[in-house]
């Protein structure tokens, strides 16, 4: 079942009713249409269920866990698990623009979110994690595929899904014609999965007929090995073949300890040949019509999320940078300051206009503009250049403290990230907290 935005909405408010802040996480499932966190709030243990994609997209809360017949695992479940498992579940919102889910929760002491983002059948998400106690948080963008340390530079975690189709026009008023709970959407998942399960084709049951005869014929071989104890043939040899089978008499062994090891490779054939006779007679009951096979676990293929090279290029949407320079420059007597006027002005700035050896200036720990200091050549940067450019930096950033704190370096250790304008990362960094100085003059037109 697909939820449209205005059903999206709404089952968000009425899950967020049920009393699940800070309710422990304590298991993650998965189906092959849908993740299951089971929270433990006071007195309950509820099941959130979100859709994996390709028809199922939502959310759902529920009061029982999948049953084990249509429990699948896959890398997606794994991460999941290894990150969210045994955390406190903190809240649940939507984007006021599009079907995206924010999950927020508590790590570390720290608070820590996923996204998942419904498109065209397809799912996406976007993590923003610690990996460990006082390690710098890391972002996620599945459809990249690799996690960044971002810089402070953080915009607004819904807007990362522009890059991949998500709209801010969208007229929300669209409803699903019919709603379905999610004890039917399971009913029906596993009613797909029995039907799926009872059809063995003929010339797959006699491909596997073939394969347990051989295996079989190599098992019953034991035969051999036992004539060879009957006998009490020598056993003096370093490996000993007997049709498709080898024993290495390893080590300083003794005539006894030989016999035992030949006697143990007989019984482990025994058993096995125990084993085959019996498959191989189930499988010619199926072949036969006379049994119906019985599935314990889903056959159904199991939907995947938009994740690294799985990305399908039909489904990108390209982020259009403007032609247009969106950045300012100063010029002083002997040294230029270049600021961005948005993230896309930051990026032709620092890709455009910089040189490796110039110095990148951004405030400490907050959202800003992007500064660039040019200087002449073998210049040296003093405390008045950078108080200077630190004062532009808060002045495009609209910030109005008398004191400043930034973070500066060489543009050469700068690395921008792919997909998110005005987002880099940067390494080999500076923290100083310079004076604001008075910039009326020569901020004017």
């Amino acid at each position: 079942m697909i939820q449209y935005y205005l059903d999206l909405q709404k089952q968000v408010k009425d899950i967020s009713e049920h009393n699940l802040a800070y309710g422990q996480i304590q298991k993650i499932y998965s189906t092959s249409f849908f993740i299951s966190f089971s929270i433990r709030s006071p007195g309950k243990t509820w099941h959130l269920y979100l859709g994996r994609g390709a028809g199922q997209e939502g959310a759902w809360l529920h009061d029982e866990a999948p049953l084990p017949a249509l429990r699948r695992k896959d890398t997606f479940l794994e991460y999941l698990r290894k990150h969210i498992s045994s955390c406190s579940f903190v809240s649940m919102e939507v984007d006021q623009f599009d079907r995206i889910l924010k999950l927020s929760y508590q790590k570390y002491g720290q608070l820590q979110t996923i996204l998942f983002f419904w498109k065209a059948r397809k799912l996406y998400f976007l993590h923003h994690y610690q990996e460990a106690p006082e390690t710098p948080f890391k972002i996620l963008m599945s459809w990249h595929g690799k996690a960044f340390v971002p810089n402070a530079d953080l915009a607004s975690f819904y807007d990362f899904f522009n890059e991949v189709g998500r709209r801010t026009d969208m007229d929300h008023d669209l409803r699903s014609s019919s709603s379905s709970t999610i004890s039917q959407l399971l009913q029906d998942e596993m009613i797909a999965a029995k039907l799926k399960g009872m059809n063995s084709a003929p010339t797959f049951l006699q491909r596997k007929i073939t394969n347990i005869e051989e295996d079989l014929n190599r098992t019953k071989q034991w035969d051999q090995m036992q004539e060879m104890l009957d006998k009490d043939e020598s056993l003096q040899m370093y490996e000993l073949k007997v049709g498709a089978h080898k024993i290495k008499f390893e080590g300083d062994l003794n005539a006894f300890e030989r016999r035992n090891l030949l006697f143990e490779k007989i019984k482990k054939l025994k058993r096995g040949e125990g084993i085959l006779n019996q498959r191989l007679l189930d499988a010619k009951d199926l072949l036969a019509g006379k049994k119906v096979e019985s599935k314990s676990a889903s056959t159904l293929a199991i939907t995947k999320p938009i994740w690294g090279k799985e990305v399908q290029k039909e489904g990108t949407v390209k982020v259009k940078t403007p032609e247009k320079e969106d950045y300012r420059v100063f010029k002083f007597d002997n040294f230029t300051i270049g600021v961005g006027l948005s993230s896309f002005g930051n990026d032709q700035l620092r890709n455009k206009w910089a040189n490796k050896e110039d110095v990148w200036i951004h405030l400490d720990g907050q959202k800003s503009a992007h500064a660039i200091i040019k200087l002449q050549t073998s210049q040296a940067i003093t405390p008045d250049i950078i108080n200077l450019g630190a004062t532009i930096v808060a002045h495009f950033s609209h910030f109005n403290d008398d004191w400043i704190a930034i973070v500066h370096t060489l543009v050469k250790n700068l690395k921008g990230v792919t997909g998110s304008p005005g987002m880099v990362i940067y390494k080999k960094e500076k923290h100083l907290r310079c004076p604001r100085i008075d910039s009326n003059i020569w901020l004017k037109e």
